[in-house]
């Protein structure tokens, strides 16, 4: 990866981090950006986030071997270090929803519903891009557009668990 690139990504970040704080402000129904929770939501946050580290770092360690073991010829390493993050935000995500603290106080599920399916619609764009210009491999391993398929994914799996959980309520409702 080239300086450019780098540089790229990093101001690509920080405007996806205003982006994020001003789409927090308008989705939260008091428009502050940050989302409050009660005492039981914090404690049981807190134990999500524990998950969550452990699996990120169980998951660098595994890279770490591969990356030593020169393992890897598929994917560039940043992916793999990417994934490690990812693996612990589906972790912290699935587990907030399935003990019902992923929504806060001051959250409309209804709007950030929108932002999910408008960034899901935005993460798609790039995967269509690299699949058409044959640009998804670089050099014989997969490049910068799989993270895209990787966001993708996580999307997916917050999605399946939502879907699950509301299935798992309904019929405790039902009994």
């Amino acid at each position: 990866m080239n300086i450019f690139k780098s540089a790229g990504v990093a101001v690509g970040l920080l405007v996806g981090l205003v982006i994020a704080v001003i789409i927090f402000k308008v989705a939260n129904t008091n428009h502050k950006a940050q989302t409050e929770y009660d005492e039981r939501q914090k404690e049981i946050r807190g134990r999500a986030y524990m998950y969550a580290f452990y699996t990120t770092v169980a998951c660098e360690c595994v890279m770490m071997i591969i990356e030593i073991g020169g393992v890897n010829n598929l994917f560039e390493n940043y992916l793999l270090h990417f994934a490690s993050i990812l693996a612990g935000c589906i972790v912290l995500c699935c587990y907030s929803i399935w003990h019902d603290v992923y929504w806060g106080l001051n959250n409309d599920p209804r709007r950030y519903s929108i932002i999910f399916i408008i960034v899901t619609a935005l993460n798609i764009i790039p995967i269509i891009g690299a699949v058409k210009s044959g640009t998804l491999m670089e050099n014989g391993k997969f490049g910068l557009p799989f993270m895209n398929i990787l966001v993708m994914i996580m999307l997916a799996s917050i999605g399946l668990i939502f879907l699950i959980k509301h299935i798992a309520d309904g019929r405790r409702e039902e009994e």
